[in-house]
């Protein structure tokens, strides 16, 4: 049971991307594998240590404008980190124990109070969506996951960011980032749009648009 618990919550933590999206934090940019894709989309893996910090998903290059904005986003879902990390010390740590040291009361309560945490996530994601202005329709499919399955619950502050694209690019966002991360990010992107160029025909004017995009990115950093 704690292994089918473990290898949902992993298989939870991962994301396809289109290539050049990336998964963003306050801190870092990830975007997937080169190698490995699913469907034409790149795997990325959520780091399963830490389903408490908030995680978003830049628009994919060349997309329209999904008008959410990064900050709002984060800003909704930053208070819940908390929750996030009780979820998990919750599923994956107190109900194990209490299964095999105490299966009475003590698991019972355990359960309960892992099912009262994943509503009160579901209820406060929502009420805060609702105050910043963004999209509350996804958190239906994604609530009835948490509390039908609740090792699904343990992403809950993450997958609700993962609900919709922000409204910038990765290009962009990059901006956001310092230090490190920003070099990183941007050759990560480079990588990223080179793979997708293999699969443009010379004169589309996607290819044109993601070779400019790229010679800015190595034009921005000399190590690229």
């Amino acid at each position: 049971m704690i292994a089918v618990a473990a290898a949902i919550y992993l298989f939870d933590c991962v994301v396809l991307l289109e290539r050049g999206q990336a998964l963003w934090t306050k801190s870092a940019m990830s975007f997937g594998s080169l190698h490995y894709q699913v469907r034409g989309r790149a795997v990325a893996l959520l780091n399963p240590l830490a389903p408490f910090m908030p995680t978003l998903r830049t628009a994919p290059l060349f997309a329209p404008a999904s008008g959410v904005d990064a900050a709002v986003a984060l800003k909704a879902l930053a208070p819940l980190a908390s929750l996030g990390l009780l979820q998990l010390a919750l599923v994956l740590v107190a109900l194990p124990i209490c299964l095999y040291r105490a299966p009475g009361w003590p698991f019972f309560a355990a359960l309960v109070l892992a099912y009262l945490n994943a509503l009160l996530m579901l209820t406060l994601i929502a009420w805060r969506f609702g105050r910043s202005g963004m999209p509350r329709r996804p958190l239906i499919a994604l609530g009835f996951g948490w509390l039908a399955c609740l090792p699904l619950s343990i992403n809950s502050v993450r997958k609700a960011g993962l609900a919709f694209d922000i409204g910038s690019d990765a290009s962009k966002q990059i901006e956001s980032l310092s230090g490190n991360a920003r070099e990183r990010a941007r050759a990560d992107l480079a990588a990223q749009i080179g793979e997708a160029m293999v699969d443009l025909e010379e004169g589309d004017e996607r290819r044109l648009a993601l070779a400019r995009m790229k010679g800015e990115l190595e034009a921005s950093d000399g190590r690229l």
